[in-house]
């Protein structure tokens, strides 16, 4: 090695030593195993592309990408059919009804979950061009909980895990 050499391996290692600092001596002392491992195909958290004419679904329950999960989109029947039994299945303990509420400009359905002969919650699905609250003041004025869907935000599929989840802490169960 010429004398140029060591003075150029010299002069690398005090830049190395001056950038890391007192942490060089991590970067001295790796072994094979501490190396990052290659992550295989199998494992990766992105699936691969669908194929041509296949449809696309996403993991989350909101939004470009259809979730993989029930939605009111993927049920096959009416977004209050949908409710309807989302809410029959997943709060059969809870007596429900529901109206349609064709007065306004946008008609919204109302469900109304009663329990022991008190109204436990308010569930309104409205448009989102929908601007009224006065179910929704009512409600907070009465101390009975409500909730609001939207059937037609673009991106807001009310997927089942979704929906029930709200409704749940809604009714503290």
């Amino acid at each position: 090695m010429g004398l140029f050499s060591k003075l150029f391996k010299k002069a690398a290692e005090d830049a190395a030593e001056s950038m890391f600092g007192d942490e060089k001596h991590y970067f001295d002392n790796l072994r094979e195993d501490d190396a990052p491992k290659p992550v295989s195909q199998r494992s990766s958290p992105n699936p691969p592309p669908p194929k041509k004419g296949e449809a696309v679904r996403g993991l989350l329950p909101w939004g470009p990408v259809m979730p993989k999960e029930e939605n009111q989109y993927s049920f096959g029947g009416s977004y209050v059919e949908y409710f309807e039994k989302l809410f029959a299945e997943e709060f059969s303990s809870y007596g429900i009804t529901h109206e349609t509420d064709d007065k306004r400009y946008h008609p919204a359905t109302i469900f109304t979950f009663t329990n022991n002969g008190r109204t436990a919650l308010i569930v309104e699905l409205i448009s989102e061009k929908s601007n009224v609250r006065q179910l929704a003041l009512k409600c907070r004025n009465e101390g009975v909980p409500y909730l609001r869907f939207y059937y037609d935000h673009d991106g807001w599929w009310n997927a089942r895990s979704y929906v029930t989840n709200r409704v749940r802490s809604a009714l503290s169960v």
